[in-house]
This record gives structure tokens, C-alpha cells and sequence, in this order.
């Protein structure tokens, strides 16, 4: 048995549930945004540390921290999460699995986060999910979205999901695509070992709304898969069958 991952699982597991307790205490006098971003960053960039994963962010600088955004990433890890957390200079919500809200305080705390829980079995609560979504973004805020819905066994970023496009085009904000690097290497999917090592995160310039409205969700969805593409230095896949 390799010690280390075993140890970097024990130490995920107890580190997100006491922070995910201290998340949920921070609102019980009433919701302050602001508290639990700062105690969002601190899980995030500690349990990393704790990891022995370094994270390398570039071209930050073309989002404004209190910029409103749909930002767009590749999916191959649940490093993926706490790494876009540690890497941003902002703190978006996530557009997340319904099956998470059942997850003991984590899910607790991801909703007193204001992430959005969209179930992918139920088209009406999906649709109503992404409406709130938007209603949302334009009161501000960012929110994280993994186009292509699950994380891909392979090296290659799979065909994207829709409903993203529609939330950037009713919010009428930017998407920004974001490329992940290394992730995969840490915590492949269907392991519980996490591995020290190197993540990177490329930001990509955002496309504005007036592009958006100029393009059909098709469209979106080929531009921003070709973005992000490039940006995290994988092949597209020709069909879902990596997932």
C-alpha cells in the first residue's frame, strides 16, 4: 500500500469536513458573502498545501475579482475544484451535481455558498436551476461550470453539454474559458489516492456579450471547446465514450 495517498485521502476527508463546519457556522447570523469566500480560499489553498500540490496560475489579470463571469473549465479531477478556488482572484459559485447537496456539511455548506444544484435526471429542475442561475449572475458574482458534465477518464476534453451557453446567454455576462493542466496526474477518476505534484491554470480571454448574442449555443459551444482545448493542452474527443 502506498502510504502517501492514503494519507493525503485521510487528510482531504478531515480537513473539508471541519472546514466545511466552519463554512456553515459563518452563516448562522445571516448570510455574509464575503466570510465565506475568505473561508472558501483558506480550504482551498490549505488543503493543497497539505497535499503537496502546487498550483501555477496564468493570465489572471483578465478577471476583474469583482467581475461577473461564466467561466468554463476542462473536468478531469475533483482537484479541479479546490485548485480553481486556490487559483482565481475571485471566488465563483458552481453550477454542481444534485447528488453533492447529499453529501454530510459538505453539502451544507455548498449551499449556504450559493452554488447552484442542477439535477441532470430532471429537465424541468435543470431548466429551473439554470434560470436561478442567471437571475443570480446578474445581481453579480461568478459562477464555475464543467461543460462536458462528468470527468473524463482520458487525456481529452469530451463534447460539451448545453446548458452553460443558455445560462451565459439569459445572464448576458462574459464566458471565460479555463484550461486545467495536471490535474488528472493528482486524482485520476474512480481513485481515492491523491498525488503530490504540479497543476496549472490557463484563463482564457472572455468572450463578451455582444459575441454571445451574435452566436448561436452551437457555435458557443465549438468556440469556447476549441478555447479551452487549447488552453489545457488536450485533444477533443470525437464522442462521449472517454467519460
Amino acid at each position: 500500500m502506498r502510504v502517501r495517498p492514503v494519507l493525503n485521502y485521510l487528510w482531504t476527508t478531515a480537513f473539508t469536513g471541519a472546514m466545511s463546519a466552519v463554512g456553515v457556522a459563518g452563516q448562522l447570523g445571516g448570510p455574509n458573502r464575503a466570510r465565506f469566500q475568505g473561508h472558501t480560499r483558506f480550504w482551498a489553498r490549505n488543503l493543497l498545501r497539505g497535499l503537496g500540490v502546487r498550483v501555477h496560475a496564468f493570465d489572471t489579470w483578465r478577471l476583474e475579482p469583482e467581475g461577473t463571469y461564466v467561466l468554463m473549465a476542462n473536468h478531469q479531477s475533483h482537484v479541479d475544484i479546490p485548485t480553481l478556488f486556490a487559483a482565481l482572484p475571485l471566488v465563483p459559485g458552481f453550477l454542481a451535481k444534485a447528488e453533492l447537496r447529499r453529501v454530510p456539511l459538505f453539502g451544507r455548506a455548498m449551499e449556504a455558498g450559493g452554488h447552484v444544484f442542477v439535477d441532470r435526471g430532471q429537465h424541468a429542475q435543470a431548466v429551473d436551476a439554470i434560470r436561478r442561475a442567471a437571475h443570480d449572475l446578474r445581481e453579480g458574482g461568478s459562477i464555475v461550470i464543467f461543460p462536458e458534465g462528468t470527468r473524463s477518464r482520458r487525456r481529452e476534453v469530451l463534447p460539451f453539454k448545453k446548458g452553460g451557453f443558455h445560462l451565459a446567454k439569459q445572464a448576458g455576462v462574459p464566458i471565460v474559458p479555463v484550461g486545467l493542466r495536471g490535474t488528472a496526474a493528482i486524482l485520476p477518476k474512480h481513485e481515492n489516492g491523491i498525488l503530490p505534484g504540479d497543476v496549472e491554470v490557463h484563463v482564457g480571454e472572455p468572450i463578451e456579450p455582444e459575441e454571445l448574442a451574435a452566436c448561436s449555443v452551437d457555435e458557443l459551444s465549438d468556440l469556447v471547446r476549441a478555447r479551452i482545448c487549447a488552453l489545457a493542452d488536450l485533444p477533443a474527443a470525437k464522442d462521449r465514450s472517454g467519460a
